[in-house]
């Protein structure tokens, strides 16, 4: 699977290193972004010698999607490891928005509390502007819900990027945003397997 099995092995360690570095900010990434944006994937060998977990999962690309997809998520965390598929996606979609968007993991906090008040964002980006709230939606929020958190943020940030997992997804994301005031360049697509 990996293209990068051919590399020099201290090649293949400095890549690894930041694959882990990844992983211990964004708590869970697919396969698939490994492969996009590190250019491998761990063996189950390096990933156990390295302190990675793997799970696989079957489950949809979105809320609402009606195929289903095998997958397999990497995370350096054991309690991430038992979370269900669903989280674990919604996590891999935050981690997508931080490499789409460039931030380095030490401005970046996801919020491990991933059952958290309905306000609070899912990760916050520390950039040189001040906070900017991260939120990701897979298809299941109201519009109630949407312009709670859309209005919060406005208020408690100093920016908002939203994420969803396909740009089908994004563009019905960005008319709901745009009626709470957002405009359509803070909504990305950032599929996550």
């Amino acid at each position: 699977m990996s293209q990068a099995r051919n590399l020099p092995r201290g090649e293949r360690q400095a890549v690894l290193e930041r694959i882990h570095e990844a992983l211990r900010c964004d708590l869970a990434l697919s396969e698939g972004q490994l492969m996009r944006h590190y250019g491998m994937v761990p063996s189950e060998k390096e990933a156990h010698r390295v302190g990675i977990f793997i799970v696989r999962a079957v489950l949809n690309p979105s809320h609402h999607a009606n195929r289903l997809m095998e997958v397999r998520f990497y995370t350096p965390f054991l309690w991430v490891s038992r979370l269900g598929p669903p989280l674990l996606r919604h996590l891999a979609g935050v981690g997508e928005m931080r490499h789409i968007l460039g931030a380095r993991p030490d401005v970046w906090r996801t919020d491990t509390h991933r059952i958290h008040y309905r306000e609070q964002p899912d990760a916050y980006w520390y950039s040189k502007l001040g906070p900017i709230a991260i939120e990701y939606d897979a298809g299941s929020y109201s519009p109630a819900l949407l312009k709670r958190k859309a209005e919060t943020f406005a208020l408690r940030f100093v920016g908002q990027y939203w994420g969803a997992p396909t740009e089908k997804k994004a563009e019905q994301l960005r008319v709901k945003l745009a009626g709470f005031g957002l405009e359509p360049r803070f909504v990305l697509a950032a599929p996550w397997w």
